[in-house]
């Protein structure tokens, strides 16, 4: 399974966050169509207790990683699951991170389109908070030691899920948090309990609107990707009932 998500604007990350460190230089953003094995932005607490920002790879790679190949679908978490699984819980014990976004991509399995080539595909959507240029998901981050000694901060969001409001169109999102939330989820000692009750009491005022099938090309970007899309009319949709994945777009655990 894959994500999709659409990067804030560097200046409203700078008056959303009050960033002790920032050890990450911006690429061109905003992006509007960041996909997985992509470097994005993340927000931590370093050991002195600064605010830092990181950029990290997009899939997380735990630091006691030693086979040859890298871990595949390690991009998000399943938040019922991440306490227990070995590729998750060291990370949701002690390192976890915030990473900004301004919303995410879910793709409708019941509702069916064509794309400008007339290819099937499912209706690709643009999740986000009205009026709020950004948001922190939850996530985990891990450094990693390559078989070169080359360090690679690596990282994953957290999937729960779905909020009434979007439910809709895909069963799962990921883990949103309220700003009250972001000093003791990035605290290293937060307690099992404390972490569990953060994700469960995380954010659900979301709204979706239909957008465009180009997303569903990661070569695509720019800010024609999160315009409203009007409904299609009777002869340009079918609805299904199949879960044929095979074009269905990328979406969260």
């Amino acid at each position: 399974m894959c994500g999709r998500y659409v990067d804030p604007a560097e200046a409203a990350m700078e008056r959303f966050w009050t960033i002790d460190r920032r050890n990450w230089r911006f690429p061109e953003l905003p992006r509007f169509n960041v996909p997985p094995a992509s470097e994005v932005p993340i927000i931590v607490r370093a050991p002195d207790g600064a605010i830092e920002m990181l950029g990290a790879r997009w899939g997380l790679i735990p630091r006691w990683w030693k086979k040859d190949s890298l871990p595949t679908l390690s991009f998000n978490a399943r938040s019922e699951e991440a306490a227990q699984k070995p590729m998750w819980r060291d990370a949701l014990r002690s390192t976890r991170c915030i990473m900004p976004i301004r919303g995410w991509f879910e793709w409708n399995e019941n509702e069916q389109v064509k794309t400008a080539s007339g290819r099937k595909t499912n209706q690709p959507y643009f999740h986000y908070c009205p009026d709020e240029p950004v948001i922190g998901v939850a996530g985990l981050w891990s450094i990693w030691r390559a078989a070169d000694d080359t360090e690679i901060i690596t990282c994953a969001l957290l999937s729960k899920e779905a909020a009434p409001s979007i439910a809709h169109v895909h069963h799962r999102m990921p883990v949103i948090l309220h700003q009250d939330q972001f000093g003791d989820w990035l605290h290293p000692d937060t307690s099992p309990a404390r972490v569990q009750e953060i994700i469960a009491s995380a954010r659900g005022d979301f709204s979706a609107h239909r957008v465009d099938t180009a997303v569903n090309n990661v070569r695509n970007d720019g800010p024609h990707l999160i315009e409203l899309l009007s409904p299609p009319d009777e002869f340009s949709m079918f609805h299904s009932d199949r879960r044929d994945r095979s074009d269905s777009g990328h979406d969260f655990q």
